[in-house]
């Protein structure tokens, strides 16, 4: 591509620009130079017509002080002088005012010193581009390892000769309405494709005010403030022809898109390279340059061609390229400040109305931003190595409360925001999620054992990755390019892990301790004499047997056993070849063994007969029962014993307090404490017995589900220490009855759907995050092996842990990142890790950190923070640490973002991002978990803080903490009927939650996950009842828990008549999806003339007015304008 035959311009007084512009290969191209070495631009000497110029980037490596005055500017402006080149097109004539015609006209001067005036300027709201390697510098070489294949020549396909080569720059004057003359070198031999382009040389208008400091830009602003077509290599006068090569790199095989760090494209031999731009260089931008053409893959010196480009997604993920300018094209004048402003808006890089919008704080919250997605996560260029829509993480598997990170933890301190992750490493699949694809090699870096993931960044021609986490090369494995079975060349492109964000990789021998265990449950049941009261027996030996075809058994080794407890131990022994159950009666509790240790464990196919006979019978065998006795403290050492070379699950269903053994509980009273000081003390266990069991067996992969019967003091504080320290779940019906059978049909359809989760075996989760940040506290039910790694004997699906991140030092890369592998057994035998990479950009803009703050993450965070806090701090603690945060949060944005930065305010200002942040606070103290007051019995509250510490951040804020509410007699038509295009049932829109939104004759549905209430009002049309419940009286519709009956009958379009009713299933069956199916809820009816004690539990939920012990949403509002004003945060 070099040009030997051209004449050389004069040599020039600084020795690095002669070496430049002789064919010296610049600073950054050469053997040994740094990959970060700056590359200056070097501007064109002016033409004839006095009001326009060019300039075109060049690789001078002069010294920053080049320029006089302006000793900072990062680039030095080397005058060149003018030698034109052949050209197939005559030379035109100059234009009118021309004041000479040489062809040597003389060369401009420097830019003076000073701030750029251009209306392009850059702006605080605007950040300065960044690149793969953390630099802020305008251009990058690319690594030393790569330099000696730029000396190739380099061809382009044919559809690319149409770009020009757009290096202008932005301008403190916009160009005059002079006419532009376009410059016509004298003719000679080129080839025939730059002969037919015609292409006309525009020129830009360059202020001698302009600072030399140039800013970059992604090249989607190209078309923002480009100057005029520029000439290909070949029109341009020798000297700079041979500049312009010694400059520009190869394009990126998929231009603007993310790029790697290995070999340069090549195209064909034979065609002519007419659009070299700096596109390849590692995705650090020339202004102007247009982009090589995305549609053609090119094939790379090293590496696989990349794979094409398509869907909206991507399209969404990375912004079309810029127009191309045509032959003969005359430049627009340049854009005014605010069209500039909208372009840039529109490409990302700018600030984004969308984005930097803030609120007042006041009025009735909008609940429907809870169903916003969380602030877009904008990544620099070039962070992933393969364009992929799918590489950014979704918000439902990891959550970040920040997703703008700051760079220094003093600016993480002055918005008072946290910073933590609300992760769920082993999500379930719902309607309309994308599956999780699966890899069967799995590739580490050797040094953090990071995996490999769509971040990584390919080096040395891609014989070697780069690691995201700690830099380090690793080699690449040879079946990512080539496979040894079918002896096919594969496209490294396409592999799953390079491509999605989450992943999971089937695990090899080595990450097996032992071969993978079967699934193993052991039920303990009580039978004392509370239980038989309750009739919990016998319906629990139903719904066992009701789900033993939901039980994980696909390979046939799942094993069960059973334990019946009062006052002695029941072992049943069953055998592959009967039907009959054997009882063994354990009486002697103080040294507990096993009377038949082979034959207590029963494979669930082989022994099928038998544990159906044991289960039908079993509200039989102990109906007669009166031993008031509780011995589960030898029944989980038996269990223990049972599954001490195993591992396994220990399901405790129990309707009275443990009596015997070590771990006995004494009862403590409980009513007049409630609502005092000493409240807090019933939230902390007696002893530390089940803490330290729970420890012993997370060891031996032995997990705990505990589940309460009935209003028995059960000291559930002290029995919740079980399932928190093995990674288990805990329910408690307070309203169970055998004779009741709305609260009968939730356990039984809660229970089945435990049994029947895909759990995963022997887990442990461990999380990694880049250099500087540290993981600091940890929220859920696990066992904390180490500082990083999480025990879980069982993984319950859909659990979530919360993190929380400081920052150890400063950030200086342009991105972090955060891993989360969990290491598990399946179901059915296999041993997978499911990975899941999180990339976030960082900032040193404080306005940027607030305006992309996640609210829900942050609820979620505090919440379980909050909760966490007070079982082992005090319960009023816990509320004021959540308040105090929240006010901090305000008061940091009035203070640091807002013009009333001092002094009183009558209004208070939020992002809007965070405009929920003070309702979902107020939200959490009202919630059971912490709400004051002496009505909620501790086993309730206890209940609520263990589905706070694992629910996921959707789900724990909504609906658990803030209720959905809508109304069903003014449904729209669409609502509770399939999406024509989705398959999804439409939900009907949400209203407030305040008793102003019930009117007297209107039903409404208020759905708050675990519960259900349906709203009738007084004067409501008997029409809807008619067509809802199939009755035409509304009085004869009972208060409390009913069954809304299903007139469909399974069909797919109502009945007639019943339309109501139809939509009304419809919409309760998708919400409950929404919560994974996690809870049964029970419907209430509530009249509005019924029940006191229903509309007490309803207007607890409607947060936006005042309850007793807690204030509306304005009076909150209010109390923290207040305390801002007073400056007490």
């Amino acid at each position: 591509m070099s040009n030997q035959g051209a004449p050389q311009p004069p040599p020039q007084p600084n020795a690095a620009g002669a070496a430049a512009r002789t064919g010296t290969p610049p600073v950054g191209f050469g053997p040994g130079s740094s990959p970060l070495t700056q590359i200056r631009p070097q501007p064109l000497s002016r033409t004839s017509t006095p009001s326009t110029s060019a300039a075109v980037a060049s690789a001078s490596p002069a010294p920053s002080d080049a320029v006089p005055g302006n000793s900072r500017s990062p680039f030095a402006s080397q005058p060149a002088p003018f030698h034109p080149s052949p050209s197939p097109a005559p030379p035109a004539p100059p234009a009118q005012g021309s004041q000479s015609s040489s062809p040597h006209p003389p060369r401009p001067q420097p830019p003076l010193a000073g701030r750029v005036t251009s209306p392009l300027a850059y702006t605080a709201a605007s950040p300065p581009a960044t690149n793969m390697y953390g630099s802020t510098m305008p251009i990058q070489a690319r690594p030393p390892q790569q330099q000696q294949l730029y000396q190739q020549p380099q061809q382009q396909q044919p559809q690319q000769q149409q770009y020009q080569q757009n290096i202008g720059y932005p301008t403190s004057v916009p160009p005059t309405s002079a006419p532009q003359q376009a410059w016509s070198p004298p003719p000679a031999s080129v080839p025939a494709t730059a002969q037919a382009s015609g292409q006309v040389y525009g020129q830009a208008t360059v202020s001698s005010s302009t600072s030399s400091r140039r800013r970059l830009y992604p090249e989607q602003m190209a078309t923002a403030y480009s100057s005029p077509p520029q000439p290909s290599s070949q029109q341009l006068p020798p000297h700079q022809q041979q500049n312009k090569q010694q400059h520009q790199l190869p394009p990126h095989p998929q231009g603007a898109l993310p790029s790697y760090s290995g070999a340069p494209p090549s195209s064909p031999p034979g065609q002519a390279a007419t659009n070299q731009n700096t596109a390849g260089l590692g995705g650090f931008f020339v202004p102007g340059a247009a982009p090589p053409a995305i549609s053609q893959p090119q094939t790379v010196s090293g590496l696989p061609p990349m794979p094409p480009v398509s869907g909206a997604g991507i399209q969404a993920a990375y912004p079309a390229a810029p127009m191309v300018q045509q032959p003969g094209y005359v430049a627009p004048m340049q854009p005014q400040m605010g069209d500039v402003t909208q372009q840039f808006s529109q490409m990302g890089l700018g600030p984004n109305p969308q984005d930097y919008q803030v609120s007042v704080l006041g009025g009735k919250p909008q609940l429907s931003m809870l169903n916003d997605e969380p602030p877009s996560i904008k990544l620099p260029p070039n962070t992933t190595c393969v364009p992929t829509s799918y590489a950014i993480c979704h918000p439902s598997h990891k959550r970040s409360t920040l997703n703008a990170v700051p760079k220094t933890d003093k600016l993480l301190k002055k918005t008072k925001l946290p910073f933590g992750l609300v992760i769920t490493p082993f999500k379930t699949q719902q309607q309309g999620d994308d599956l999780i694809p699966t890899v069967t090699e799995i590739v580490r870096c050797r040094r953090c054992r990071t995996y490999i993931n769509p971040f990584i960044v390919f080096v040395e021609g891609g014989r070697r990755w780069k690691c995201n986490m700690c830099g380090l090369s690793n080699d690449v494995p040879l079946y990512f390019d080539y496979d040894s079975a079918t002896q096919m060349q594969k496209d490294r492109w396409k592999r799953a892990d390079l491509n999605h964000a989450v992943v999971e990789f089937i695990a090899p021998a080595e990450y097996m301790v032992r071969p993978p265990m079967p699934p193993v449950y052991v039920f303990i049941i009580d039978v004392s004499y509370a239980a038989v009261q309750l009739g919990a027996p016998e319906v629990i030996g139903q719904a066992i047997l009701s789900s033993l075809d939901r039980i994980p058994n696909s390979d046939g080794r799942t094993k069960v056993a059973f334990i019946a407890i009062d006052s002695a131990l029941h072992f049943f022994q069953i055998r592959a070849d009967s039907a009959e159950p054997h009882q063994f009666v354990i009486n002697d509790l103080d040294d507990v063994f096993l009377p038949a240790p082979k034959d207590l464990l029963l494979n669930l196919s082989e022994c099928r007969a038998g544990i159906e006979a044991l289960l039908s019978r079993l509200g039989s065998m102990f109906k007669s029962n009166h031993s008031v006795g509780n011995a589960l403290c030898p029944a989980i050492q038996s269990a223990q014993k049972l599954l001490g070379n195993l591992g396994g699950k220990v399901i405790a269903m129990l309707a009275s307090p443990p009596t015997v053994g070590e771990g006995k509980i004494e009862l403590r009273a409980e009513g007049k404490d409630l609502g005092t000081p000493r409240e807090s003390d019933l939230l902390r266990p007696q002893n530390n017995w089940y803490k330290n069991l729970a420890a012993e067996c997370s060891r031996v992969q032995i997990a705990f589900d505990t589940i309460f019967f009935g209003q028995q003091p059960m000291d559930i504080a002290t029995l919740s220490g079980l399932a928190r320290h093995t990674g288990g779940s805990q329910f408690y019906y307070p309203s169970f009855m055998a004779t009741y059978k709305p609260e009968v049909e939730r356990f039984t359809q809660e229970f089945s759907n435990h049994l029947g989760a895909q759990v995963g075996l022997e887990a442990v989760l461990r999380i990694r995050a880049s250099k500087g940040l540290r993981m600091t506290s940890y929220y859920g039910n696990f066992f904390l092996r180490s500082l990083d790694l999480l025990a879980l004997p069982n993984v319950t699906p859909n659990h979530s842990y919360a993190v929380e991140v400081e920052l150890e030092e400063n950030l200086t890369t342009p991105v972090v990142f955060f891993q989360t592998a969990l290491l598990h057994t399946t179901s059915y035998g296999e041993r997978r890790i499911r990975v899941s990479t999180l990339a976030l950009p960082t900032t040193d803009n404080i306005h940027t950190v607030f305006h992309k703050a996640d609210q829900i993450a942050i609820a979620s965070l505090l919440s379980k923070k909050a909760v966490d806090r007070a079982l082992v701090a005090k319960l009023e603690d816990a509320r004021e640490a959540l308040q105090h945060k929240a006010l901090e949060i305000i008061g940091a944005f009035k203070t640091e973002c807002t013009q009333s930065s001092s002094g009183a305010t009558t209004q208070l200002q939020i992002p809007r991002t965070l405009q929920l942040l003070p309702f979902l606070a107020l939200a959490s103290l009202k919630h059971t978990s912490l709400r004051s007051g002496n009505n909620v019995p501790p086993a309730i509250r206890m209940t609520a803080i263990n589905f706070i510490l694992t629910l996921p951040a959707e789900q724990g804020v909504q609906p658990y903490t803030v209720p959905r509410l809508y109304s069903l007699h003014d449904l729209p038509a669409e609502a509770g009927y399939p999406d024509e295009q989705t398959g999804i049932t439409v939900l009907p829109p949400s209203l407030g939650l305040s008793a102003e939104a019930l009117s007297p004759y209107g039903m409404y549905l208020l759905h708050d996950g675990h519960d259900i209430f349906l709203w009738i009002g007084r004067e409501v049309n008997p029409a809807l009842s008619q067509s809802l419940f199939n009755v035409h009286d509304v009085r004869t519709i009972p208060s409390g828990g009913i069954n809304i009956p299903d007139f469909s009958s399974g069909s797919d379009k109502p009945a007639k008549g019943l339309e109501l009713n139809f939509q009304v299933n419809n919409i309760i069956r998708r919400l409950n999806d929404l919560c994974h199916n996690l809870w049964a809820p029970v419907i209430y009816v509530c009249k509005e003339d019924s029940d006191t004690h229903l509309r007490l539990m309803l207007s607890q939920r409607l947060l936006d007015d005042m309850v007793p012990g807690a204030p509306s949403y304005q009076q909150f509002l209010n109390q923290l304008r207040d305390k801002i004003n007073r400056g007490s945060f």
